[in-house]
């Protein structure tokens, strides 16, 4: 189960017991996170529901306009609707946030100095069908890594401005690039230039979009494996 999986999930139903969720969220804060704040807002309103009626409140009330009543229930499911909106209509900054969480997962990768030989490089790209118009020198890391439910390149290239982090997603479309900052990195996501799936880019510091651009030239599609 990936972040998005999550959290329509617990948008359904945040106190479900699914064995995928509990182990989703045994790995990852922000969905836990999210299943706390959503379970906390339920609570809330369960107590608001059982109180028992003030009844000269209720006498002092029989004068209001009915639509107080209605702008009352309206701002629940407006206060509802904010906090499913801010994790689930944003799919991009849900990759973004994947993406980075991939990345802290294998702080060793930044690391590395000394450059990933041909067979590594060709280890790391080969099972996810791509190849890579880029010298061997220039890359010091290069793994195939679970992602989303496939399993694609990971590797870190060695820039004028320091290493950057590079993930091949063949399985993840993007209309168009988006740049992110989150947990100190910055980084960026843009089309595959074939067309199809796309590329994300991370570093600590600058130059992110210069390396996206590279990638896009330099990345080809294989056939896909079966």
């Amino acid at each position: 189960m990936n972040c998005e999986q999550a959290r329509l999930l617990i948008g359904a139903d945040p106190r479900s017991s699914a064995a995928q969720l509990a182990a989703h969220l045994g790995v990852c804060p922000a969905c836990t996170q999210l299943r706390e704040e959503m379970l906390a807002f339920e609570t809330r309103i369960e107590r608001a529901l059982q109180q028992p009626p003030d009844l000269a409140r209720v006498r002092s009330r029989r004068q209001l306009p009915q639509w107080r009543e209605w702008a009352l229930a309206a701002s629940v499911l407006v206060g509802l609707a904010a906090v499913l909106g801010l994790w689930l209509l944003r799919p991009s900054d849900t990759l973004a946030h994947d993406i980075v969480a991939h990345v802290q997962h294998e702080p060793d990768s930044w690391l590395s100095a000394h450059e990933v030989n041909a067979q590594g490089i060709g280890d790391a790209l080969h099972g996810a069908g791509v190849a890579l118009d880029l010298t061997s020198d220039k890359i010091t890391y290069a793994q195939s890594c679970w992602f989303h439910g496939h399993y694609v390149p990971h590797l870190v290239v060695q820039t004028a401005q320091g290493p950057a982090t590079v993930l091949i997603l063949r399985h993840e479309q993007v209309p168009g690039a988006r740049s992110f900052h989150e947990a100190g990195l910055n980084g960026v996501i843009v089309p595959a230039a074939a067309g199809r799936g796309s590329i994300a880019v991370l570093a600590h510091g600058a130059g992110v979009e210069a390396v996206a651009h590279q990638m896009q030239q330099d990345v080809r599609w294989l056939p896909e494996p079966p």
